[in-house]
């Protein structure tokens, strides 16, 4: 168990067989009484963001799960779909544990899964994927009154604005984070 002066942004914590990771952490002093720590945390259960108060030097039990290969096989309605690199069985994740990332998923593509104790706690976000576009109009001349951009499907089916020279076959940038076009790749 590290002191909570080492607790870092993206570390997992354990707390009443809970899991949460830490999204943030503030240090507030008080004067003679020492400092107190906030801690931001998201619960992985349900999704919920608790904030923590709690004295500096105060230990807070951690974990390191376990990383796993899987790939990315097909999304409906109930979840996700990975085989295991290892065993090829396949695993539902359900939509609460992957979320928006699932628009970024190609079908076959590796991708990292967080576990403790047998249950799934994370799909491991990429900063950054690269797709292909598949569908785009063409650019009309004296379109550019407002904003230089258009509208385009990618390879996953997620719609983002690109610049007007963006055409069908082209291989784009996307920033996971933002959902945002952040250059060609």
């Amino acid at each position: 168990m590290p002191i909570t002066t080492q607790p870092v942004k993206g570390m997992y914590l354990l707390e009443d067989g809970r899991v949460f990771v830490l999204q943030d952490r503030q240090l507030k002093t008080q004067g003679r009484q020492g400092g107190l720590i906030i801690l931001r945390m998201k619960a992985l259960d349900n999704g919920h963001i608790v904030n923590k108060t709690i004295k500096a030097g105060a230990k807070v039990e951690y974990i390191q799960p376990e990383t796993k290969a899987f790939q990315f096989l097909y999304s409906d309605e109930s979840g996700s779909y990975f085989m295991d690199s290892d065993t090829y069985e396949t695993v539902m994740i359900s939509k609460d544990v992957v979320g928006d990332y699932v628009q970024f998923l190609k079908e076959g593509e590796s991708v990292l899964v967080l576990i403790h104790e047998g249950k799934v706690l994370n799909v491991k976000e990429n900063a950054s994927v690269n797709l292909k576009v598949t569908q785009a109009s063409d650019a009309v001349k004296g379109n550019t009154s407002s904003s230089a951009t258009k509208e385009v499907v990618l390879e996953t089916g997620y719609k983002v604005q690109v610049p007007l020279f963006i055409k069908i076959g082209d291989v784009v940038k996307i920033n996971t984070e933002t959902g945002e076009y952040s250059g060609k790749a």
